[in-house]
């Protein structure tokens, strides 16, 4: 529903937070920008919170990451959350709630509970007599004011009067129970159609549990599967004799809408292939479903048990509850749809893996996922032996999901961390991961960047331009892009590249000269010596390898998810001044950018990790096809 807002009465002596992207008034002598950067603005009169957030991100993020462990850790009837939650001898529910998992989604509302703490450090540091807020969040100013209490300030907001946040049993109800029981029985039928991994069993080495995306169908339906995850490791596979069973979580897609039609299409490929692949959700059996719904219960119960943990989101030395960004959030995962299908998961991959033959190693693509969590679990109940955690991508500064405060080292994690960048090994010891679980792996994925002299920088080259998985944020890169496309491009082709997840919407583009393409990054990379790109994307890291110009464009309304941001050569652009100013001054890229990823075609380091007495000179014989 949309807020209705009223006029500000303005007391000048009060600090103003503007949640617009509208100018903000000049007439306070001091404004929180909430979702701008500071630009050309008074920097005496204007803070931006993102560029604060920014400029103390390591002391944030360990803040933040504290305050979730803080509630897991919180006590209730004598037990922690943490204990309450174990519906496992050794695997406590906790880690599958979407709140410990700590998502990289805009509806996590961790940017906005980071950048609430941020805002509470900058109102403790200035003179303030009071806060006037402008914002369309109710969630916002919901806690802003709850701030000013704490601190007995008055706050006045351009909005209208919010409702209370507490929740009745019947709401809960209906908000969340009974749309669970029916994502429960969709469920049901979804996989029901699904074969389950007991009928088609074979003694393997190896099992691999990976996303069902990246992969030519075509050659799937020929019986050959071509994965961008695992393309390079398929010839050693081969050539050490290991027989592999692949397990792959579905992922809608067009051409793939319904796990039916993924689980046809495996059929398939096993027996074209002779190599096992199944869906990681399969048909439940009875036993499956009666223990989802015992586990269910059990959530519902302690739910119940919990009613006091809203107290619980006041983080550690802060004044701000933050429990109105999360309870949404918390009820689904306790008792919602999300519940509901944790619940099943967690039942069918233990009983998938429990009545499988033993496994000597496993991978999986590491996002520490609750997914994983569930893995994780049942493959150490069903006495399995090693399993490594597959890091496809540099590890970003903001990517929550793989940093942690879990003081009493309970959380689920595999034996091994294979990464692949320098980087994601800095940031994990950071935070604790103890270095030998910790391996350096060669970058699967990007192998193809190895040749210096295939890429490079010309000043008359083209213009790629990425697009992000959010639409709200490829539009934010394009208004930056779009003013200079006459003057600084008028030379040169520009190609803007959607991403694979959200290409509707970008027809309009023709009308400023701008190329949509889908061709691969590889074959871009032959023209294109500048690449302007979201902070977040991948294909920034992509472009920095193949030593290309890149300028990266941070969004505001987030936080700074690029894998670049310890880099020193990186550039960040975030108005068309900046960006021209970016184009007209690259920075001379350093020898970091070839050593920013692990290189090597002969993947000496996955050879040591997975087969440590293979021949060293027997990477001759491998081809990749």
């Amino acid at each position: 529903m949309k807020t209705q807002h009223t006029p500000l009465t303005q007391n000048f002596e009060n600090i103003l937070l503007w949640d617009s992207d509208q100018a903000p008034p000049a007439s306070y002598r001091r404004v929180v920008l909430w979702r701008q950067f500071c630009g050309d603005m008074n920097p005496t009169q204007f803070i931006s919170l993102p560029e604060y957030v920014e400029e103390h991100s390591l002391h944030l993020r360990n803040k933040y990451l504290a305050f979730i462990n803080q509630v897991g850790e919180s006590r209730s009837d004598g037990e922690s959350v943490q204990k309450l939650l174990q519906i496992r001898p050794s695997f406590s529910y906790w880690w599958m709630t979407l709140f410990a998992s700590t998502r990289w989604h805009p509806s996590s509302h961790s940017t906005e509970a980071i950048k609430l703490l941020a805002l509470e450090e900058l109102l403790t540091i200035h003179d303030w007599s009071g806060l006037d807020v402008v914002t369309d969040s109710e969630l916002i100013l919901e806690i802003t004011q709850q701030l000013c209490t704490g601190y007995d300030k008055p706050c006045s907001a351009a909005i209208s009067k919010i409702s209370t946040s507490k929740k009745s049993t019947l709401h809960v109800f209906r908000r969340h129970i009974f749309p669970a029981l029916l994502v429960f029985i969709r469920q049901i039928f979804r996989l029901v159609q699904v074969t389950p991994l007991s009928k088609l069993d074979s003694k393997s080495d190896l099992m691999i549990f990976d996303h069902l995306i990246r992969f030519d169908e075509e050659a799937a339906t020929l019986g050959r599967f071509d994965s961008q995850y695992w393309r390079m490791l398929a010839p050693h596979f081969e050539l050490m004799d290991m027989r592999v069973t692949w397990l792959h979580q579905f992922v809608e897609s067009t051409s793939i809408p319904t796990p039916r039609d993924a689980d046809v299409l495996l059929r398939k490929l096993s027996e074209a292939s002779n190599e096992p692949h199944y869906l990681f959700e399969t048909r439940p059996t009875i036993t499956a479903l009666t223990k989802s719904i015992r586990d269910y219960v059990h959530l519902i119960r302690t739910t119940k048990k919990l009613r006091t943990i809203s107290q619980t989101f006041v983080p550690g030395g802060s004044k701000a509850n933050l429990w109105p960004l999360f309870q949404d959030e918390w009820f689904d995962s306790m008792c919602g749809r999300t519940a509901i299908r944790h619940c099943l998961l967690l039942s069918i991959i233990e009983e998938t893996l429990a009545s499988t033959s033993h496994r000597d190693t496993g991978l999986f693509i590491m996002e520490n996922q609750p997914w994983e969590m569930a893995l994780i679990h049942a493959w150490r109940s069903a006495g399995h032996g090693q399993l490594i955690g597959v890091v496809n991508a540099p590890i970003r500064f903001w990517d929550l999901r793989y940093f942690y405060n879990d003081v009493s080292r309970n959380r689920p994690a595999p034996d091994h961390v294979a990464v692949n960048s320098p980087i994601s090994r800095i940031l994990l010891e950071e935070v604790g991961v103890p270095p030998t679980e910790i391996c350096d792996v060669e970058a699967l994925m990007y192998q193809y960047l190895n040749s210096p002299l295939q890429f490079g920088q010309s000043p008359d080259s083209d213009v790629l331009i990425l697009g992000d998985f959010f639409t709200q944020i490829s539009e934010s890169v394009l208004n930056i892009v779009l003013p200079l496309v006459k003057t600084k491009f008028a030379h040169c082709t520009i190609f803007f590249k959607p991403h694979p997840a959200n290409k509707n919407s970008w027809a309009y583009l023709a009308a400023d000269g701008i190329v949509i393409t889908d061709l691969p990054l590889s074959k871009l990379f032959a023209t294109c010596g500048t690449v302007i790109s979201p902070s977040s994307s991948t294909g920034a890291v992509e472009a920095y390898c193949a030593n290309k110009h890149v300028i990266s464009i941070p969004d505001p309304t987030t936080l700074n998810f690029s894998a670049l941001k310890t880099i020193k050569d990186a550039q960040f652009a975030s108005s068309s001044e900046e960006l021209a100013f970016a184009l007209e001054n690259p920075v001379n890229s350093s020898v970091e950018n070839r050593t920013f990823l692990y290189f090597d075609e002969s993947l000496t380091k996955w050879r040591k990790l997975l087969w440590p007495s293979y021949p060293s000179d027997s990477a001759d014989t491998v081809e990749i096809s």
